[in-house]
């Protein structure tokens, strides 16, 4: 038996604008080619209503490539461009906080360093 392709469902995400001020882009599943637009386009919705600070939740978030990646960084740059404040919050899996950490993108970004698996600190 050959097995089917495995397609990536979108992204579960989830935007709010509280109070005008503060907004929120909360991510969980696959991040990757065939969901980044699905991101862009909750980070579109989330600036459009200008809030001060987006913050992008990613702690629900399993697996992310270099496209995935590339969002992010787009998602600062943009926030940047409508004068607006920019969060990454987590923690993030394991899998993902590698990638963050190995591309230097975790301290662009403003997350903090993630402890590395079986280790304490």
């Amino acid at each position: 038996m050959i097995p089917t392709p495995r397609r990536a469902a979108r992204p579960y995400t989830r935007t709010a604008v509280l109070a005008g001020r503060y907004g929120l882009v909360h991510l969980a599943g696959e991040l990757d080619l065939e969901t980044v637009p699905a991101v862009r386009d909750a980070v579109r919705r989330c600036l459009d209503n200008r809030p001060a600070r987006l913050r992008i939740d990613i702690s629900g978030v399993s697996f992310c490539d270099c496209s995935g990646l590339g969002a992010l960084l787009w998602a600062k740059a943009e926030a940047a461009r409508a004068g607006t404040g920019f969060h990454l919050s987590g923690p993030p899996q394991p899998t993902v906080a590698r990638v963050l950490d190995a591309t230097g993108a975790a301290a662009h970004l403003g997350l903090a360093p993630q402890p590395a698996e079986g280790k304490r600190r």
